[in-house]
């Protein structure tokens, strides 16, 4: 029965530790330094899969609608943006367009309207353009159609599920 993927650790500790290491590398190093700040290589999968057991993406499923159950999902959940490729939900991969599409750590949800979370929080991190070291952020849902990116679209995010 496939079923979601929860760190197993202190989340709050989580974010401490890595605001720890982004102040002193920053201190040490710069700016320069917070490029190589990151989990495995620093793309996006490479933060659960660094840190949970949720493995290789060609296994991940898509589950509920992360704004439909923020309230009742645990801290440390993966999450992820799917894509319909020959019919089916999949985490897009190569050769499939993936840029926009994004996986992360479910870490809260606030501004409820009709059960639904109008806001997520996630632990992420990505290597694209300047980069961003693992670290908190939110995510909007839109209320209406958007030009907005899935990975910047609380509404496309999804609980992984794993087999």
């Amino acid at each position: 029965m496939p079923h979601p993927v929860v760190y197993t650790g202190d989340m709050n500790a989580l974010v401490k530790e890595w605001e720890g290491k982004w102040r002193q590398t920053f201190k040490e190093q710069g700016t320069e330094g917070l490029k190589h700040l990151r989990i495995g290589n620093g793309e996006c999968v490479a933060l659960p899969q660094g840190l949970t057991s949720v493995g290789w993406t060609g296994r991940w499923q898509r589950g509920d609608r992360v704004i439909d159950v923020a309230k009742t999902l645990k801290p440390g959940t993966v999450i992820a943006n799917f894509k319909l490729i020959d019919g089916k939900w999949h985490y897009p991969r190569p050769p499939a367009i993936v840029h926009g599409h994004h996986a992360a750590l479910f870490m809260g949800a606030d501004s409820y309207s009709g059960g639904k979370a109008l806001r997520i929080q996630m632990f992420d991190q990505w290597r694209s353009g300047e980069g961003k070291w693992p670290s908190p952020r939110w995510v909007k849902a839109q209320s209406a159609p958007s030009p907005r990116q899935p990975c910047d679209r609380a509404e496309e995010f999804y609980v992984v599920l794993v087999p």
